[in-house]
């Protein structure tokens, strides 16, 4: 620990070298490329040996946060443009089966030395990234002057109130740390169990975090789901959390869906502005879209030749599908699938230009949106009311150019009597009727 040592990797057989470019997207980073010259690597301990054991808490692990009281998880997510941190309600009959994506948190042991990590222990500071923003878990004066009995209860002779939000760039770091209290009686000097209830207490503002009533989604029609996380100066015994551990494919599972999203957002968004893809561009959004099929039905490891995508068949995961919706991943595929009908700039094609062998490969690529789609919906009512709801008449212009649009809104309003009576009026089925009429297939007529 401390030598300093050269990394060359056995392929490459030139050292790893740190380069004084910046990284255009994260400015305070710097490039590691390859280069005879190479570059000196200090060895920090991130962990001792000791401190390596399943069942304690330790930095890296991640986690949701359960409220054993309210039976709610400590959830980020957007409303209405902002991030927000909420308990979120569940309609299931057993609470703790209401995971989500957007309730996943990382460790982080806060140190001295930044990279140390460690086990945690009840006398260690902690911070929460949020998996899904990659932000912290941090404190804010809550400017809401909404009644709640709990807030009232709890803030002692206080003026101010707070309450859990992500933090933003203009935030002092020091904002984000929190402190762990155990539930029962433990020395300050033990390692924190990975399933432990725990209490949170702020370290700069010293409160101590407790649920609300107060919902944030107030506004909508429905009953509110949201309810904001409050913080204040007493403590109040059943505030407290259990620590969740989340598997570790699950986290991979989200790192790749949220890795997906961005790169089909980069994609859709320069073809939106009139730029083509570059053949390497067309090679990796396509290998990515036959991958995201394998992911949602649990194929990504066929072995020896990958089986086309197109028509494989099988029983998509419940976890997946929930899962490219939450990341966003079924947004940024509509989003590429409407570049031919965006209006202002000129598109790069139009949807009868898809027959062209010219834009083959624009056609796979759709081809390959839609296969996504239909096993994403495949008996899941809350992924096919969101899909119909905000995507079917894109779905519904793009019928009849060989793209499966009519095989995915076919499979989306199958035997979904709702669905069919909500969204399904005399406009569509005369298309299907046109069509019948044009090409004379009777696949139409299972439509």
């Amino acid at each position: 620990i401390g030598d300093k040592v050269v990394l060359t990797p056995v392929n490459a057989a030139q050292p790893m070298h740190v380069s004084d470019l910046s990284l255009a997207d994260h400015p305070e980073c710097r490039e590691v490329n390859a280069d005879p010259t190479g570059t000196s690597w200090k060895v920090c301990l991130f962990m001792e040996s000791k401190e390596d054991k399943g069942d304690n808490l330790k930095g890296g692990d991640v986690v949701r946060l359960f409220h054993a009281e309210q039976e709610k998880f400590l959830t980020g997510d957007k409303y209405k443009g902002a991030m927000n941190v909420f308990l979120r309600t569940s309609g299931r009959s057993k609470k703790t089966d209401a995971t989500s994506s957007k309730a996943m948190w990382e460790v982080e042991i806060v140190n001295h030395d930044p990279c140390r990590g460690g086990a945690g222990h009840w006398n260690n500071l902690y911070r929460f990234k949020h998996l899904a923003s990659g932000r912290y878990l941090a404190a804010e004066v809550d400017h809401d002057t909404s009644f709640d009995p709990t807030r009232q209860k709890l803030r002692g002779a206080s003026d101010m109130v707070y309450h859990l939000v992500v933090d933003s760039e203009d935030m002092e770091p020091v904002y984000t740390i929190f402190e762990l209290e155990s539930t029962t009686i433990m020395r300050t000097d033990q390692m924190v169990p990975r399933n432990s209830y725990v209490r949170f207490r702020h370290l700069c503002t010293t409160t101590w975090v407790h649920s609300t009533s107060i919902a944030i989604d107030k506004d909508t029609d429905k009953t509110p789901v949201m309810h904001k996380v409050g913080l204040a100066q007493c403590r109040e015994d059943k505030e407290a959390f259990a620590v969740v551990p989340v598997p570790a494919q699950e986290v991979r599972d989200l790192d790749f869906a949220n890795d997906a999203a961005k790169a089909i957002s980069k994609i859709a968004g320069k073809m939106g502005e009139g730029k083509n893809m570059t053949p390497n561009e067309r090679k990796y959004i396509t290998r990515l879209l036959e991958d995201l099929v394998y992911f949602v039905i649990c194929k990504e490891n066929p072995g020896g030749q990958r089986p086309d995508p197109i028509t494989l068949e099988g029983v998509p995961d419940r976890d997946r599908q929930k899962l490219v919706r939450e990341q966003d991943v079924l947004k940024e595929i509509f989003n590429l699938i409407k570049i031919p009908l965006k209006h202002g700039a000129k598109p790069l094609f139009q949807m009868d230009d898809l027959a062209d062998k010219r834009y083959e490969y624009m056609q796979y690529i759709f081809r390959l949106c839609y296969r996504i789609i239909e096993h994403s919906q495949h008996n899941y009512r809350k992924n096919q009311e969101d899909i119909a709801n905000k995507f079917l008449r894109t779905m519904q212009s793009q019928i009849g150019y060989g793209v499966r649009a009519e095989d995915t809104i076919a499979a989306l309003v199958n035997n979904n009597v709702k669905l069919l009576e909500k969204y399904i009026h005399d406009p569509e089925i005369q298309t299907f009727v046109d069509l019948l009429k044009k090409n004379r297939e009777t696949k139409f007529l299972t439509y």
